[in-house]
């Protein structure tokens, strides 16, 4: 009996030990969810996600990001007019991201949902975060 008390409360609260901030790990599709952009540490935070995404068929695409350092983004759900298919590069080094040359922070990653940032993106101090979850 102790020991399976031991057991159960010691697994309680693990992380996930194969959930690396890799490109293994990060691989597979995603649709990003969230954006909040703050002009500066101490401001409020505003919803960026409508300003990113200002039309129905951009808010539903999806990301998918291979383990050969390739991505396709597909107009998925609601199809823009054109599409905006395209494919492009992405590579990971600790907690740094690269999508075509652009480099994001990965702030937080727990094998399903991805977050991450890039600062001065307007003007120096400022930051936005995105969320992008894996389908």
């Amino acid at each position: 009996m102790l020991l399976e008390v031991l057991f159960i409360s010691s697994c309680k609260d693990d992380p996930d030990p194969m959930c690396k901030t890799d490109v293994k790990s990060i691989s597979g599709p995603y649709k990003i969810t969230k954006a909040i952009y703050k002009v500066s540490p101490t401001s409020s935070e505003e919803n960026y996600f409508d300003i990113l995404f200002p039309d129905t068929c951009l808010k539903d695409n999806v990301y998918t990001f291979q383990t050969n350092g390739t991505y396709q983004f597909k107009d998925s759900g609601v199809v823009c007019s054109p599409p905006g298919n395209r494919n492009g590069t992405w590579s990971v080094d600790g907690n740094n991201m690269m999508v075509d040359g652009d480099s994001t922070v990965i702030e937080s990653f727990d094998c399903r949902i991805l977050v991450f940032f890039s600062s001065d993106i307007k003007i120096t101090g400022d930051k936005l975060k995105v969320t992008a979850v894996k389908q």
